[in-house]
């Protein structure tokens, strides 16, 4: 639900695991592996890195369509 308010289909959600992980009340370590679970069956999928920092944003699972919305490749400095 929150990757949906955030960020939906065309974006990924710009705000770092520890921040969300506040926003629902849980430790970021806890959100960090639910994350990776939620990942792994399809309900959100990484767009991109930029360092050691992952973006992410609904996946096929969640929507229940494909994602048609083509990702754009940032370039990492």
């Amino acid at each position: 639900m929150t990757y949906a308010i955030l960020g939906g289909l065309e974006r990924s959600v710009e705000r770092t695991a520890a921040t969300l992980a506040s926003l629902m009340g849980v430790s970021a370590t806890h959100f960090s592996r639910a994350r990776r679970e939620l990942e792994a069956e399809g309900w959100v999928e990484l767009t991109h890195s930029e360092g050691q920092v992952k973006f992410y944003r609904l996946g096929q699972r969640a929507t229940g369509r494909e994602v048609v919305v083509q990702l754009r490749n940032r370039p990492t400095a």
